[in-house]
């Protein structure tokens, strides 16, 4: 193993607590469910209290599932460094003039090194290729002899030995001659792509090389670290046009064997820079082209049937581009800047080094036929590509485990993007705490959940760290150090780490390095010491507040866990004992500071501190705008003052407090942490709320309440409640789409919320746009984000009409195909869900265990018919699906919350009591959740039954 991959054990001399190893703590998980299943085992045979004889009964086995290892040990040796490479590619991309070397790649490569230790080894990677010649030159010209090779397929080296070592300090040539491929089915490395225009078949070929697959089109020294300058030459048919990296120098005509005539496209030589962060295109695609105030050339190229729809993203990327280039205090470093939008791309956005691929929704833009939606999705996407020209190409991770230096910078300053183009939208206020800080949380408060620096080798462990933390928990993090900091001494800090580090590669520590070195003197804080158990462990605290006195208060942080029963999985990871270094900002109702607030530190698990100036009736709110990744819980008077607070005069109190206010609530009391009859207090207020982003909340976490209360007579006294909350907003909006951004999604979750919760002039004005689809099937004129709204609505109260008309849409290859199946679960005639459920088993159209889901989660009765379903033709699903048919199955678990419910879930563990032993773990993991459910049955039950009479109905 080298330093590299195991960089974690520099930062474990802070970890305190008890750790144990990972056969003990994988014995001790099972020991846990074990001893969990014991328990229900007893449960049913003593359950009816007597002592007679009873017949053996059967239960699931759970135990350990032994893991298999493979220990990542495929680190190029530290004795050879590439400086310079010089790439030749020949793609065949026509099938009817290429023959038999259709999809083939032809090339040659020179790669120039530096002996940094004597050696007679040199190790390359390649994958994908048959290597025809290799040889080696030292500086003068003389080959050396090569005595072997070989190639290691489990690292894809390709191995060269020779007579004699290479010199410390010389530099050698490596030269290549291959065939390669670019039939890649994963749309990976360099890749051929064949699609329609205007009728026309036509193809293309482009790149994804990150993370580790630009050795798919050339030896190389694959890891992000070893960085050097690249000339390259794309050879293609005249009817085509090449970009890479760097501008075109020069084309030479030039025939082959068969009398054919290709182009040599030739490149200027490149930045120092990874070699995942080449990138290739040649296709017949047209630009448009502009220049940058300080004189870049900015094209972006298309379809030449979709090129006017390049415009918005030719003028925001300029703008953009411009304004980092002033914020960071360095300039681009290439001469031009290409954007390419193709039909089809496995990635959103990859940002090559002056040459951006993006798949097409997520560059092109029409201001007549899309919606904020969509143009919200193009600067969010051109935002992020264009800040990963600082930070991830000037400044790139030494490896991928800390990818989040690339990916969670890029995503926080998606915003400035939109600050700079857009400022209408308030991204900070209204989208920020949705997009990135929820959405980690959401990920990140399970016990599979992983640290930010997380080790990783092989190809799907890497690709697997570029999750929601990565961007999501990245960006939240460097958020919360904009809230303890101030946002222009972060910027003052990660402007000197960018020049500090210019075309170098770094790890964590380096960016605390660089950051303290800057806010040391001002802040008087340790970055490192801060920011350490943010990165290195999983998760994040939920701090609870208890008033000791009128005026002292006690802090207490725990690790934050939605499920009770969870336990962290980290036997391997690094943890730090779940505590954390917590910036607690702070105002209360005296004081109403919530611009610069107070400020202090829970250093460890628990803290008392004093406020003063504060009454009995005072309420206190801390984490002042979400700006740090932490959940708060208050005692219940708290909670009541600020739900008060908001139901009186909720302005006092800003849009993002409010968010989380609402957010935190729901989510505590979720998970058993907080009465949840005080989270729909605090949401009472929403009859007066006209921002986005509190709606938002709410919309994102309100399906558990839903489910916990669907199958009982309160949840008609919960839907009536919603209706009471929704109406203002529902019919101030209205269902008229306009240009108004927030509006438009704020129109959005009222239609959602007013048409899920049965409000009659919402289903009436569904059913008349479904009506009017029905009528004119070629036009469809409901709002693409609403559509699943309106189908739902519309068949939910419809009839075997509106649900045919879906099913007939959905066999035509329909854009809207998932979304029609979706909603074709909304029924609430029974002989149609049964139905629906029968013929997935035997149709074309349908996945069956996709149509247990949707029919699962729409209703009620849709609940208890899948159920019934799903354990019926148990066998059948064990057919279609294998050991996964199980999945189908504890997926109910998630809605269950009766005896009846835990007593069928046993009756099905029962009748397969043999079932592998990872699904017996499952199965017992699927009885807690159940108990999970029943507990927060039995203690929120009736008092949300209580609180919500007390509504008039609407």
């Amino acid at each position: 193993m080298t330093d590299s991959y195991h960089d974690t054990s520099k930062h474990t001399q802070r970890q305190i607590g008890c750790y144990v190893s990972r056969l003990v703590a994988v014995v001790i998980t099972c020991f846990v469910v074990v001893v969990f299943a014991l328990s229900v085992m007893l449960t049913i045979y003593l359950s009816d209290g007597t002592c007679e004889e009873t017949e053996d009964v059967m239960m699931p086995q759970p135990g350990e599932i032994p893991e298999v290892i493979d220990e990542f040990e495929g680190m190029l040796p530290d004795t050879i460094e590439p400086f310079h490479y010089r790439v030749w590619l020949k793609p065949y991309m026509d099938q009817h003039l290429d023959a038999d070397d259709f999809l083939k790649l032809d090339g040659k490569t020179d790669i120039y090194i530096l002996c940094i230790k004597t050696t007679n080894e040199i190790k390359v990677h390649v994958r994908l290729m048959a290597i025809r010649t290799s040889k080696i030159y030292d500086k003068n010209g003389n080959e050396l002899e090569i005595v072997n090779v070989e190639e290691n397929l489990k690292y894809n080296w390709f191995v060269i030995r020779t007579k004699d070592d290479l010199v410390e300090g010389n530099e050698y040539r490596l030269h290549f001659e291959y065939e390669g491929t670019i039939d890649q089915q994963d749309l990976r490395g360099f890749f051929y792509v064949s699609y329609e225009e205007n009728g026309q078949q036509k193809s293309y070929a482009a790149t994804q090389f990150q993370s580790t697959r630009a050795r798919d089109a050339f030896p190389c020294f694959d890891e992000p670290a070893l960085k050097a300058t690249f000339d390259t030459v794309l050879v293609h048919r005249p009817t085509r046009m090449a970009l890479s990296n760097m501008p075109n120098i020069g084309n030479i005509t030039v025939t082959d064997t068969n009398g054919g005539e290709w182009v040599e496209a030739h490149f200027n030589t490149s930045v120092k820079m990874s070699t995942y962060l080449n990138a290739y295109f040649i296709g017949e695609f047209h630009c448009k082209e502009d220049y940058t105030e300080n004189g870049i050339q900015f094209r972006v190229w298309s379809m030449p049937s979709k090129l006017n729809t390049t415009i918005y993203s030719l003028d925001i990327g300029m703008d953009i581009l411009t304004n980092f280039e002033t914020q960071w205090d360095i300039s681009y470093q290439l001469p031009k800047l290409d954007s390419v939008a193709l039909p089809i791309h496995v990635s959103t956005g990859m940002e090559n080094w002056g040459l951006i691929l993006y798949r097409e929704p997520y560059m092109l833009y029409d201001p007549v036929e899309d919606n904020p939606g969509d143009k919200k999705g193009v600067v969010v996407l051109v935002g992020h590509e264009i800040a990963h020209m600082w930070f991830g190409n000037l400044v790139t991770m030494e490896w991928w485990s800390h990818t989040w230096l690339n990916e969670g910078f890029a995503s926080y300053l998606e915003s400035y993007g939109f600050l700079w183009v857009e400022p209408e939208y308030e991204l900070r206020d209204q989208f920020f705490l949705k997009d990135h800080t929820y959405r980690a949380m959401r990920m990140d408060q399970y016990g599979d959940s992983r640290p930010l620096v997380t080790p990783a080798g092989f190809y799907d462990e890497i690709n697997s760290l570029f999750d929601i933390l990565a961007y999501d928990k990245g960006s939240a993090l460097i958020l919360m150090m904009s809230g303890f900091l101030g946002e222009p001494d972060l910027i003052d800090a990660l402007r000197h780490y960018l020049k500090s580090h210019s075309y170098g590669s770094v790890i964590t520590d380096d960016l605390w390095a660089s950051m303290n070195e800057v806010i040391q003197e001002s802040h008087n804080l340790d970055m490192k010491y801060i920011m350490d158990p943010w990165v290195l462990q999983m998760g994040f605290p939920v701090i609870n507040i208890t008033r000791i006195t009128t005026t002292m208060f006690r802090a207490y942080q725990s690790h934050f866990l939605i499920n009770p029963f969870d336990e962290p999985k980290d036997e391997h990871y690094t943890n730090m004992g779940y505590v954390w270094v917590v910036p607690l900002s702070y105002t209360h109702e005296q004081e109403l500071e919530f611009k610069n607030p107070n400020l202090l530190w829970l250093e460890e698990n628990s803290l008392e501190f004093e406020i003063q100036g504060l009454t009995n009736t005072d309420w206190v709110l801390l984490n002042i705008n979400q700006t740090a990744y932490i959940r708060v819980n208050y005692d219940i008077e708290n909670w009541r003052k600020l739900a008060k607070q908001l139901t009186y005069a909720h302005e006092v109190i800003p849009v993002r407090s409010r968010s989380h206010l609402v957010d935190d609530a729901l989510t505590l009391g979720e998970a058993l942490h907080l009465d949840h009859v005080v989270a729909l207090e605090v949401i009472e207020y929403f009859r007066e709320e006209d921002e986005h982003m509190p709606w938002q909340a709410f919309v994102d976490v309100k399906s558990y309440t839903k489910y916990m209360l669907w199958r009982s007579s309160t949840y008609g006294l919960y839907e009536n409640y919603l209706r009471y909350l929704v109406s203002p907003n529902y019919y101030s909006l209205g269902w008229e789409f306009d240009d108004n951004e927030l509006e438009y999604y704020r129109r959005i979750n009222s239609l959602s919320v007013a048409c899920e919760n049965n409000l009659r002039n919402c289903i009436e004005n569904a059913k008349a746009r479904y009506k009017s689809w029905i009528d004119q099937p070629e036009n469809n004129p409901i709002e693409p984000d609403i559509r699943d709204t309106v189908y739902c609505t519309a068949i939910r109260h419809g009839g075997d009409q509106e649900w045919k008309f879906a099913y007939d849409m959905q066999t035509r290859a329909h854009e809207d195909r998932d979304l029609l199946q979706s909603s074709m679960a909304c029924s609430r005639i029974t002989w149609i869900l049964l139905g629906y459920l029968e013929e997935s088993l035997h149709s074309e159209y349908f996945d069956t265990g996709t149509v247990i889901g949707y029919v699962r989660d729409k209703s009620a009765t849709g609940f208890i018919l899948a159920w019934r379903f799903a354990v019926k033709n148990f066998q059948h699903l064990l057919e279609l699906y294998g050991q996964s048919a199980y999945d189908i199955i504890w997926q109910f678990s998630e809605k269950m919350y009766t005896e009846k419910d835990l007593n069928e879930l046993i009756g099905f563990g029962q009748q397969y009591y043999n079932m592998p032993t990872e699904a017996a773990n499952n199965f017992y993991r699927a009885l807690q959740k159940i108990q999970v459910n029943m507990q927060w049955q039995a203690r929120n039950g009736n008092d949300i039954h209580a609180f919500l009479q007390t509504f008039k109905e609407i």
